[in-house]
């Protein structure tokens, strides 16, 4: 129940009424910004700067190439985007590679630009 609010005490109701807003809306803007920055998309050189190793840009390209990480194509503009979501759970459930795994990765990235020479296909498409 509201407390009867004296002429005297006005000014001060008002205050601190607007305060209580005040704090409400900075809690709205802050609830808003964690949704909008989690659902963002990143391009290449977005997240080198996110991803807290700071790979490159071969690496990163390397990774979507060979489906590591998981990324989105524009059909339309053929950009390459990450969502920020989905790459947070991709670092959160990673785990560092062994050396025959990296040795892996290596040997894959390796035998496709070998495959691409061989067919004469030089065009870098990402």
């Amino acid at each position: 129940m509201l407390d009867t609010i004296t002429f005297d005490q006005l000014p001060k109701a008002v205050g601190d009424i607007l305060d209580d807003l005040a704090e409400i809306k900075s809690i709205c803007k802050e609830i808003k910004g964690n949704e909008t920055n989690k659902d963002s998309y990143m391009n290449i050189e977005e997240l080198c700067a996110y991803h807290p190793d700071h790979p490159s840009q071969q690496t990163v390209r390397r990774w979507k190439r060979l489906g590591i990480i998981p990324y989105y194509k524009d059909d339309e503009t053929r950009r390459v985007r990450f969502k920020k979501s989905e790459i947070d759970a991709w670092l959160a459930s990673s785990r560092h590679l062994t050396v025959d795994e990296r040795n892996a990765i290596h040997d894959a990235a390796m035998r496709e630009k070998r495959e691409k020479f061989l067919r004469g296909d030089f065009d870098d498409d990402e």
